[in-house]
C-alpha cells in the first residue's frame, strides 16, 4: 500500500516533535543550575556574599525562590586555595547547602544540626592543604567544619526563611553579617559571636 507524501510529513513531524519535547525535559535539569550561576555571577565577584533580592511575582533571581525566603550566595573559587564560610544562624530553619555549576548538592548544613548558631565552614578540594587562620582562638579552630568539594567552582547558597512577616530585617541582616573569602585571610567573627582573647605578648628577653 502506498502511503502519500503529506500523510508520511504529517507522521514524521509528529515523531520529531516528540523528540524534541523528550529532548527538552531532560536538558532543562541541565540548563536551569548553569542559568542561576550565569545570574549569580552578574551581581558580584566570586568568594563574596551576594544578597539575593526578596522573590515577588515575575521577580526571581533563581528558579523557584519563596517570597518568604531570605537567600544569599556565594560563589566560591577555589582556584587560588580554599575558601572560608563564616556565618550566624540565629534559627534552626536555615539552611546552607553547596552545589556544583550543574546543580548538584555535595553538602548541607541545616540549622536544627548545629550545637551553636555560629557556622565556621572551610571549602575546599582534597589536595588543598587547610592552614590555621590569623587571629583564631583554640577553641575556634576546634569548631571549624572543613567541606570537600568535588569541584573548583561552585555556589554556596544559604536560605533563611522567615518565622513571621516582621522577622524580614532580622534576616537581611544576619545575611548581611556573613562572611564569604579567601581562607588565607583572617575572616571577621560572625555577628554575635564571641571574640577571641588577644593573644599575650610575648616576654621581653634577657640582654
Amino acid at each position: 500500500m502506498r502511503v502519500r507524501l503529506p500523510g508520511l510529513y504529517i507522521a514524521l513531524a509528529v515523531v520529531l516533535a516528540g523528540l524534541i519535547h523528550v529532548i527538552a525535559v531532560l536538558t532543562l535539569p541541565v540548563l536551569a543550575p548553569r542559568d542561576a550561576h550565569a545570574r549569580l555571577a552578574a551581581l558580584g565577584p566570586a568568594n563574596t556574599i551576594i544578597q539575593l533580592p526578596a522573590a515577588t511575582p515575575g521577580q526571581q533571581v533563581m528558579p523557584n525562590m519563596a517570597p518568604d525566603v531570605r537567600y544569599a550566595a556565594c560563589l566560591f573559587d577555589l582556584s587560588d586555595g580554599p575558601v572560608r564560610l563564616r556565618a550566624n544562624i540565629p534559627d534552626e530553619l536555615w539552611l546552607i547547602a553547596f552545589y556544583t555549576p550543574i546543580g548538584e548538592n555535595f553538602y548541607t548544613v541545616i540549622g536544627a544540626d548545629m550545637k551553636r548558631g555560629n557556622v565556621d565552614l572551610i571549602v575546599t578540594t582534597e589536595d588543598q592543604a587547610v592552614t590555621d587562620a590569623t587571629g583564631d582562638s583554640p577553641e575556634a579552630l576546634e569548631n571549624l567544619v572543613v567541606v570537600n568539594s568535588p569541584v573548583k567552582s561552585g555556589i554556596a547558597l544559604i536560605r533563611a526563611p522567615l518565622a513571621g512577616p516582621s522577622r524580614g530585617g532580622e534576616a537581611e541582616r544576619a545575611l548581611k553579617a556573613t562572611y564569604c573569602g579567601r581562607q588565607t585571610a583572617a575572616a571577621p567573627p560572625a555577628a554575635g559571636a564571641p571574640q577571641a582573647p588577644p593573644r599575650p605578648a610575648p616576654a621581653p628577653s634577657n640582654p
